[in-house]
């Protein structure tokens, strides 16, 4: 089998988790794209670097890191932060009495646009962090060698980000009627 083949057998069959985590990460589908064909690109250029019998998925989510880091840098921007007076008013509304045991009770509540959205608005490493663990169930180790971190990092990056979405999404929750006024 020749190095096209054996790329295509390891990595085309993550495409889609590439492209979730690429929708997750850049927030709109025209640049998760190009951020997809990008990553394919430079991992079947240096395919030879992929060791077999290793996690060819999480490979290829680290390249990908790697490109989004690279593109912020050139654009000299920081990622998707809520304003300062966003923030603000965001504490204001938090909800005290909203209790969900888990993320899996807090997503299975709301559809995917307020998700999405709500996701939308996290800082880049909370949401890709979300992403990784909830979404694509990779455990913290790997998430913590996709995205060069401690796995402590991914643990709190995690809480955080849980936290976060939980808070964005409670106002929804309340005019749905599932959680308290």
């Amino acid at each position: 089998m020749d190095s096209a083949e054996t790329f295509e057998k390891a990595a085309l069959g993550h495409l889609d988790a590439v492209y979730r985590a690429a929708v997750a990460l850049c927030g709109g589908r025209q640049e998760a794209d190009d951020l997809v064909q990008e990553t394919y690109l430079r991992a079947f250029e240096r395919f030879e670097s992929f060791r077999p019998g290793t996690n060819c998925k999480a490979w290829l989510l680290r390249i990908m890191r790697n490109i989004w880091i690279d593109r912020l840098r050139r654009k000299k921007i920081a990622g998707n932060e809520l304003p300062l007076a966003e923030q603000a008013v965001a504490e204001e509304g938090r909800d005290k009495e909203t209790v969900w045991s888990n993320a899996e009770d807090l997503i299975e509540n709301f559809s995917d646009e307020q998700v999405i959205k709500a996701l939308s608005e996290l800082q880049e490493d909370q949401r890709l962090t979300l992403f990784l663990i909830d979404v694509e169930q990779l455990s913290q180790e790997d998430v913590a060698r996709i995205t060069g971190v401690a796995t402590g990092t991914v643990k709190s990056r995690t809480s955080r980000g849980r936290a976060a979405l939980k808070e964005r999404l409670a106002s929804y929750a309340r005019k749905m009627g599932l959680a308290g006024h």
